[in-house]
């Protein structure tokens, strides 16, 4: 499902500095921006129609066509929401717990809301069947992604999968030095540009292990040397809460890949259920 306006959203700090006048225009132009033609825009906006059309590529359009027509769509047939990239600025220090309820559960609920629109399917398939026939598996996390890539390790070991975890700099380095071919790493880092995992990760490419990174939507350094990348939201031009939003959608992402695993390792996990049901029965019996 494509969003332009998320899209636009989602790229703003990576934009140029006329990409950054061109979005501006369109964010707060988008009735009429979407009926316009790229000269039109051009005249407008006050930018080139060649950045226009690099613009439209960059968010994953094949052109300024595909792009406006999604700018159509969105302005004609989608509700007014509240603005959740414009939700709350102030400091939280100054908020009532009353606003700080509200901004909080809506900018989770808007972080899973986007990553859904921004997940794509075929991503995620070749991730499952990676992680299902790689005979090693290896999570690379540090700082707030610690806690998911536990998670991730918890719930693949319920399904037999060979899963480790390695949170600091030292383990990242050794571990990546002895994976072999078949082996999968999964890289989580919310913003993409965690220098340790990257500098793990040429060591990676190195021995031929396959990398899937988990990462905010964008071209950030992770997506780019990683061979599967499912992207999630970053949402964060709000509330600066970033540590609990990465936590909630890299967990998303982590319940997707459990559950399709599920599907090919019914085996395990019925092994895992029927193991702590007897312990439980044999617990009653004493």
């Amino acid at each position: 499902m494509n969003s332009g306006i998320l899209k636009i959203n989602e790229y703003y700090k990576t934009f140029t500095k006329q990409e950054k006048k061109l979005a501006d225009f369109l964010l707060k132009n988008i009735n009429e921006a979407s009926v316009l033609t790229i000269s039109e825009l051009s005249k407008e906006s006050g930018v080139s129609c060649s950045t226009i059309n690099r613009f439209a590529i960059t968010l994953g359009y094949k052109g300024f066509k595909e792009f406006i027509r999604d700018m159509y769509h969105e302005a004609n047939s989608l509700p007014v929401q509240e603005n959740v990239y414009e939700i709350n600025h102030e400091n939280p220090l100054n908020m009532d717990i009353d606003t700080v309820i509200k901004v909080v559960c809506n900018l989770n609920i808007e972080s899973i809301r986007n990553s859904l629109m921004m997940i794509e399917e075929t991503k995620v398939l070749k991730a499952i069947e990676a992680i299902h026939k790689a005979p090693r598996v290896v999570v690379y996390a540090l700082s707030g992604s610690v806690a998911p890539a536990l998670d991730l390790k918890f719930k693949f070991q319920r399904l037999g999968i060979n899963c480790e975890v390695y949170d600091n700099p030292h383990s990242l380095i050794l571990s990546a030095t002895t994976l072999k071919s078949k082996d999968v790493v999964i890289a989580l880092s919310y913003t993409g540009e965690t220098k340790e995992i990257l500098d793990a990760l040429k060591y990676v490419k190195e021995n031929g292990a396959k990398i899937i990174g988990i990462t905010m939507v964008g071209n950030n350094s992770l997506s780019k040397i990683c061979d599967i990348c499912i992207e999630h939201s970053s949402v964060d031009k709000g509330l600066r809460t970033y540590s609990t939003r990465s936590r909630v959608v890299q967990e998303n992402i982590i319940d997707i890949l459990y559950i399709g695993l599920c599907t090919k390792r019914k085996g395990f996990l019925e092994r895992y259920y029927s193991l702590f049901a007897k312990d439980k029965e044999d617990k009653n019996n004493k």
